[in-house]
């Protein structure tokens, strides 16, 4: 498969599918901003944005009326997101820094008149958001053909992420019990499951309480099965 193709499936590195001369002319006068775990970067109908995640990790979901929450993608170093605006109308999603990360921001109309000038840059643009759509495919599926791990991380990082908005910890308030009606196993396989997270330093465990330590590995797993064979 050609590196464009992997990269698509996997984490696009937005920049480096650009020339040095192209990177200047997107990055323009950008700065980038270092923002603290559990901030909530802007919500749905917040004004549009396209960011360079320089390093961290993000979560990007959606919102309904009463409160409810589901994930739609985890986005990694180098990846953008927000692309979708340089073509058409903004996502209509939230942004959630999950651990310390490294954020520029892109001017929109620099990196529109970019696009359209240089085949180079509407081409990352493209590749980024076949990316998007791609994986999101992948992660609807998880919920039902993802193995035990797999199942069991996506559940304990969604609830952990909107744990810290609301208290500040990614702690998923959730027995072992819950979790298996949640993915649809048994308490015991979930424990087996749980036990192989601890030993892997991944997660922490007290009476009713699921502390994720390490989010980037536990979202590590999660995209072991968005990743192509």
């Amino acid at each position: 498969m050609p590196a464009r193709a992997r990269l698509a499936d996997e984490n696009v590195d937005f920049m480096s599918l650009m020339s040095e001369a192209n990177r200047r002319r997107v990055l323009g006068k950008s700065t980038p901003v270092v923002y603290p775990a559990g901030t909530l970067l802007f919500r749905e109908g917040d004004p549009a944005r396209v960011i360079l995640i320089e390093s961290g990790l993000v979560r990007v979901f959606r919102t309904v009326p009463d409160g409810r929450q589901a994930t739609v993608a985890f986005l990694r170093t180098r990846e953008i997101l927000g692309a979708s605006l340089i073509v058409s109308d903004p996502p209509w999603v939230c942004a959630q820094i999950v651990i310390d990360s490294t954020i520029t921001d892109l001017d929109v109309k620099t990196l529109r008149n970019v696009a359209s000038t240089h085949i180079q840059v509407m081409t990352a643009v493209a590749t980024q958001l076949a990316a998007l759509v791609r994986n999101a495919h992948r992660l609807v599926a998880l919920r039902s053909l993802g193995n035990i791990t797999q199942r069991l991380a996506y559940d304990l990082l969604e609830r952990a992420c909107q744990s810290q908005l609301e208290m500040g910890r990614l702690d998923a308030m959730v027995t072992q019990e819950g979790l298996a009606a949640s993915i649809g196993s048994s308490r015991e396989v979930v424990s087996r499951a749980m036990k192989g997270l601890r030993a892997a330093g991944i997660i922490k465990t007290t009476p009713g309480v699921v502390r994720v330590v390490d989010p980037v590995r536990l979202s590590d797993t999660v995209r072991a099965f968005l990743r192509p064979t």
